[in-house]
């Protein structure tokens, strides 16, 4: 009974509060969207049955986000994000760093765990650190209730992923966001999804972002996959991503045909992926212009 009231008393609190941050976005590698639909799960859909847990933290822009949902859900106040990341600075966060507040703050191979405790300060009570690395990471824990992924950057790292963490997803209600659903630069994803196609279904598809939010159908156990792009078949691949075509937006399309365009790249098959980019009826425009940075990779003399 107060338990009722107390969420009839936040309910108005919550909706203001959100509606407040909608346009807020945390420093990172993350979009306000993102953010926000993060926050927002946290806030409202998450009912504490399981853990919270976010691979490849980085600075904690998405740690931040659930951890300002958590504490507007009165069905969760003890509940803490577990949040993951080898926490090493190496030359793709160098790239990226440039021009941006942190430039010129860390060195390749240093720590950035500083950076992201005293970002995260506010809300270290309700979050969980893990320094590690997910090659070798194993969730010890309860169920997972909400995965969030930022971290399957090779196919070694996602196979390692899909063992420590899926089997303590909940059946019909547990969540998965993969944020790097629509990047080129992670084509074994859909590997992944087209595989696992009759385990989960799609419940968000992020707009003008690369996250797409699944959640798990059926219980998964021995998940032991070889994410290869050279030991799967072509028809595999082809209808991988014909299922992940059919799965978001039109907006996020031509990305989807760029993360193809690299997985015949990886096989070295550069005649498909010319094909693929050439013959596409999406674009020029993508998020983050990558299909055109595709284009760039696979016709390097015509510019």
């Amino acid at each position: 009974m107060k338990t009722d009231i107390l969420r009839r008393l936040l309910r108005p609190t919550r909706y203001f509060y959100l509606r407040s941050k909608r346009n807020r976005q945390e420093f990172g590698m993350t979009s306000r969207h993102e953010q926000h639909w993060l926050r927002t799960y946290a806030a409202e859909t998450y009912r504490g049955i399981g853990a919270i847990v976010d691979l490849g933290c980085f600075l904690g822009a998405t740690t931040i986000s659930l951890a300002e949902g958590l504490a507007l859900n009165s069905r969760a106040r003890q509940q803490q994000v577990h949040a993951y990341d080898l926490f090493t600075w190496d030359e793709r966060f160098e790239l990226w760093a440039k021009g941006k507040e942190v430039e010129g703050c860390f060195t390749v191979d240093g720590s950035f765990l500083p950076e992201f405790l005293k970002r995260t300060e506010k809300w270290r009570d309700c979050i969980v650190v893990h320094e590690e690395d997910l090659t070798q990471a194993q969730w010890q824990d309860s169920a997972i209730e909400f995965l969030l992924v930022d971290a399957m950057k090779s196919p070694e790292t996602a196979s390692a992923i899909l063992r420590g963490f899926f089997p303590y997803l909940l059946p019909g209600q547990s969540y998965v966001a993969q944020q790097d659903f629509a990047h080129c630069y992670t084509p074994w994803i859909h590997l992944i999804a087209f595989r696992l196609r009759d385990y989960f279904s799609v419940v968000a598809d992020v707009p003008a972002s690369g996250t797409t939010v699944f959640r798990c159908e059926r219980e998964l156990k021995d998940l032991e996959m070889d994410l290869s792009l050279s030991a799967c078949s072509a028809d595999e691949l082809e209808a991988a991503f014909d299922y992940s075509m059919s799965l978001v937006a039109d907006e996020k399309k031509a990305n989807i045909i760029a993360a193809k365009a690299m997985a015949y790249r990886e096989r070295g098959d550069i005649a498909r992926a010319r094909e693929i980019v050439t013959l596409t009826q999406y674009g020029p425009e993508s998020l983050g212009g990558e299909l055109e940075r595709v284009k760039g990779f696979l016709f390097p003399s015509d510019g």
